[in-house]
């Protein structure tokens, strides 16, 4: 499982959800998803976006987690 850290670099950087959207041209449901842990997929275009606008690498978007069962 991808734990995402979007809420934590917006805080850090700054920037708020409103302005992630217009930056990546994401809606807002997108957005959300990341912001709030719930997007089951990326796509790789998503990940470059990303480190773009946080300026940072691609583990600091998420870490991976196992499941526990």
């Amino acid at each position: 499982m991808l734990e995402f850290h979007i809420k934590e670099l917006l805080e850090k950087n700054k920037i708020s959800r409103y302005k992630m959207r217009i930056y990546l041209n994401w809606n807002y449901k997108r957005v959300n998803d990341f912001y709030f842990g719930r997007a089951k997929e990326i796509k790789t275009s998503e990940i470059e976006q990303l480190c773009e606008l946080f300026n940072c690498k691609l583990e600091d978007l998420f870490t991976y987690k196992k499941n526990k069962k």
